[in-house]
């Protein structure tokens, strides 16, 4: 029946959370609004004590629907999974080591009800660390809603922890048969109408925790960028703003791998980015965005040092 079907199904991926997934999974329970939630809690092959936690709230609560995967999915196969099951008129993505802030899915819910040509809805977020102390916020001076050269000229400054989109655009997850980013997602969920954003941080983000791709799968992010950049080809984006877009990258993956000492990384990308004929991205734009990535992570760096609490863009 109709009045069986959740309002919103909160997508939740953990592996070895055991310190943040009961606050995560608390903050979502607490959510009030008009409506109601299922919460499928992906679980992918904890050993660290997350299952039984996971497990006992399951119990308290039979909004908590848990999935313990045997081999590992990785963070994508294990998201899309839980999106496959989702039941609800909305879907919602969450990390198990982030969590909500009180008031989080009534503001995206107002914006959803106010427009029906709004397919998704961000929000803003504090930055936290490990013990969950403020360092920041994720972002600041965004629009109300989010367009393509936005998406491009800006970088990826939408926090994943805080999207809700409507379950009939659930094929921009499930229609990607590889590892990708939600930096790609953002862009094909802006294909099926309009990303809304809502200025207001109603997300704990945990800076660069353990479980992070940037730290973990750093190809599969470098990958997900141009994939994402494909994409947004095919869709009829400007030139100019790809190759803002690429630059930026091109920047932000140099000095990455060169604090890393994978010098090897950085050629082999740079004949990546310049081989591809549909980014018209030369060899010597190539050298030009190397030349400003240096004053770049130095100006970032001194605005970190000198008070500045935003984090992206």
């Amino acid at each position: 029946m109709e009045t069986d079907i959740p309002t919103i199904s909160v997508c939740v991926t953990t592996y070895q959370h055991v310190a943040y997934i009961r606050q995560c999974l608390e903050s979502v329970l607490s959510q009030i609004f008009d409506g109601t939630l299922e919460v499928l809690v992906g679980d992918d092959g904890s050993i660290d004590g997350t299952r039984p936690l996971v497990d006992a709230l399951a119990l308290s609560d039979s909004r908590v629907r848990p999935f313990h995967h045997h081999s590992n999915l990785g963070p994508t196969g294990n998201l899309s999974f839980l999106v496959a099951r989702a039941r609800g008129h909305l879907i919602a993505h969450l990390d198990g080591d982030d969590f909500w802030l009180p008031g989080k899915l009534a503001a995206q819910l107002l914006v959803f009800n106010e427009d029906p040509r709004v397919v998704a809805v961000y929000c803003n977020a504090n930055v936290v660390g490990a013990t969950g102390e403020k360092l920041g916020i994720f972002n600041e001076g965004l629009p109300a809603q989010v367009g393509m050269q936005e998406l491009l000229r800006r970088g990826n400054f939408l926090n994943h922890s805080s999207l809700v989109y409507r379950a009939s655009a659930r094929d921009a997850v499930l229609g990607i048969d590889k590892p990708f980013i939600d930096y790609r997602l953002h862009f094909r969920l802006l294909f099926h109408g309009n990303l809304a954003y809502v200025d207001k941080p109603l997300v704990g983000y945990r800076w660069r925790s353990a479980g992070s791709m940037v730290k973990t799968m750093p190809s599969a992010v470098y990958e997900g960028h141009l994939d994402a950049f494909l994409e947004a080809i095919a869709a009829g984006a400007q030139t100019s703003d790809v190759r803002v877009a690429i630059g930026r990258f091109w920047g932000k993956l140099m000095m990455q791998s060169i604090a890393s000492g994978q010098w090897s990384c950085v050629r082999a990308w740079g004949r990546r980015i310049t081989a591809e004929p549909a980014f018209e991205f030369s060899l010597t734009d190539l050298m030009a965005e190397s030349i400003l990535a240096f004053p770049r992570a130095l100006a970032s760096w001194w605005r970190r040092r000198h008070g500045s609490s935003v984090y992206f863009p």
